[in-house]
């Protein structure tokens, strides 16, 4: 089934990995309207330009763009400056906006402090789709092709405001599901940002017992295990302080999942490794051929 992009223009706020996927996307979907881009990196910028992706060489856009979509694809902490950016250059009447952020209530408690219009024109959502690499050189028009894309409805959304950006994403490819930031930022605590905390706390571990002889005698499982520990600094920064409290959360029960494993290998428990061995994939088995139900 194809959907429909419901806009005229699209206004991508971060033309990094993400934003410059959404780009290539539009581009790759032969979208009749108009793009836009804004970044800090202005060789992001003139790429996308020179590439004949965006509309701009600069920063400067039309100021009445009607029937707009601005995507928000910045670091979580940068939000409210962003939006700030683009309030102060856009006076477009037509207009909804949306984000690709791993985190959402701290962006909803950031809205909700704005002008109540810019909350209510304000559909939160996140594609579920990434790299460890960073940059508008390492975006792709593929990125979204058959993933998750979460939508984060605020109570002064309209429906039919919801539906354009779950259709957006759709038109890139993705599949959509509904939750509210709450939940968002507490399953996400657990299923992306707690893994991004052990592949780094994992790849610490390791560089400091090991230094230079870490992947020198590794097969390509520890490799792809810690791929994710390359991911940019800045943006999980924000994610860390921004969903602080899931991911602390999340950290608490990893450690007594690990207490329950050294038990089991102090005491040479051969039973209750199987057991423990066999019980996680049985689980990890059954839920992952659920994924899509």
């Amino acid at each position: 089934m194809s959907y429909s992009i419901d806009f005229k223009h699209v206004v991508v706020v971060g033309v990094g990995l993400i934003g410059g996927s959404i780009i290539r996307a539009l581009k790759e979907n032969s979208f009749s309207g108009d793009v836009y881009g804004i970044d800090n990196n202005k060789a992001s910028i003139t790429a996308a330009y020179d590439l004949g992706f965006i509309q701009n060489k600069d920063t400067n856009i039309p100021k009445d763009l009607d029937d707009l979509l601005v995507i928000f694809s910045v670091p979580v902490l940068s939000i409210e400056e962003a939006i700030s950016q683009i309030s102060s250059i856009l006076n477009a009447k037509n207009i909804l906006y949306t984000d690709t952020l791993s985190v959402k209530s701290t962006i909803l408690n950031s809205l909700k402090e704005l002008d109540k219009n810019i909350l209510s024109k304000f559909v939160l959502s996140h594609p579920i789709a990434g790299s460890e690499k960073s940059g508008f050189n390492a975006s792709s028009p593929s990125l979204f092709q058959d993933r998750l894309s979460i939508i984060c409805p605020n109570e002064e959304n309209l429906e039919k405001d919801v539906s354009k950006v779950e259709n957006f994403w759709k038109a890139l490819g993705s599949y959509t599901k509904i939750l509210s930031a709450d939940e968002h930022d507490d399953l996400f605590g657990k299923t992306s940002h707690m893994p991004h905390v052990i592949a780094y706390a994992l790849m610490d571990s390791l560089y400091k017992d090991l230094g230079k002889k870490t992947f020198l005698f590794s097969g390509g499982s520890l490799e792809d295990y810690t791929r994710i520990a390359s991911s940019d600094p800045i943006m999980w920064r924000d994610i860390m302080v921004s969903n602080d409290k899931s991911i602390l959360s999340s950290i608490e029960s990893f450690k007594n999942s690990l207490d329950d494993l050294s038990k089991l290998i102090k005491t040479n428990n051969t039973d209750g490794l199987v057991h423990f061995f066999s019980s996680v994939k049985k689980a990890r088995d059954k839920s992952i051929s659920g994924k899509k139900d």
